[in-house]
Parts: structure tokens; sequence; C-alpha cells
């Protein structure tokens, strides 16, 4: 992922709390095999082979893949300009928007209870969603609190890899 000069982050549309994390067994780890990183935000590596068909027009494919955050940041998960009209992100009640703030939580947070004893630890993880126009590469930004640009990064749905 790289570094690019740009205005401003886009508003989120959706906000995404420490509340909403999903808890598993276990305090979150990051993915193996090892997923997309765009700067410190991590999706799982479902991106890359689990893009589902949905028969509808124009949002012809969708792929359930979390995103994963280290403890304490804040960060803005955004479809890039270009890439408007090929991916959507999964929000609130089911509606589908171009940009998600994230807040991770404190190392210090107790796990959800029913999943595990102990505390979240150094990363979270919430369970997310995309829908896509298309398989293939399309561009991604994040924006994490206190950066004046964003990281972006070609994200291979249904793909290997991007060029």
């Amino acid at each position: 992922a790289t570094s690019v000069a740009v205005a401003e982050a886009p508003p989120p549309e959706a906000v995404r709390g420490c509340g909403s994390r999903g808890d598993s067994s276990r305090p979150q780890r990051l993915p193996s095999p090892p997923g997309v990183r765009i700067g410190p935000l991590v999706i799982w590596s479902s991106v890359r082979s689990r893009v589902e068909p949905t028969g509808e027009m124009p949002w012809r494919f969708f792929v359930k893949a979390p995103i994963v955050l280290p403890a304490r940041t804040r960060a803005v998960l955004a479809v890039a300009p270009e890439g408007a009209g090929l991916v959507e992100l999964v929000g609130a009640g089911g509606k589908w928007v171009r940009s998600v703030r994230f807040e991770a939580c404190a190392e210090s947070v107790r796990a959800f209870p029913g999943a595990y004893r102990g505390t979240i630890g150094r990363y979270t993880g919430f369970p997310f969603a995309f829908r896509l126009a298309r398989r293939g590469c399309v561009p991604l930004e994040v924006w994490v609190e206190g950066r004046d640009a964003p990281f972006r990064r070609l994200v291979p749905f249904g793909r290997r890899s991007c060029p």
C-alpha cells in the first residue's frame, strides 16, 4: 500500500464501533493465509476466493470478508473515486455505502459473554461484507486518524492478486 496526497477523507456513511465487533472462541488474530493489508487495516483473505454470484444486477457478486484492525485504531475504509460503481460496503441495517469508519477496541475491553474469558487483546475483528459489479481489482482507501493522506490499494476480489 502506498500513501497518496488528496484533499480530505470522505465522511463516513456508517460507523462500526467496538460494540459491533465479532468475538469468536479466542482473541482476534490476523488471518492465515494473510489477507489484504491497506495500511493498518486487514481484509480477510476470503475476498480472493469466496466471491459468490448474487443473480442480481448491477451488483452481481457478494463476499463476506471480516475486517481486522490493531487495538485503538480509528480508520475509514472507503471506495476510491475511480472505484465508484464497482464495489459497495455493508453499512448499518444492511444499507450499502461507500465509506465506513471502524473504531477498534482498546486491548483491555472484555470479550462478549459466552465468547471466551479474557480481553480483546491486540486486534479487533469486525464481521463485514462487500458487493461487486464484477470480480477483479478494485481501488480502496483507508484513512487513518491523524494522517493527511490515505493508504490506497487495488483489492483482488475473486483473484489471487492485482498488477
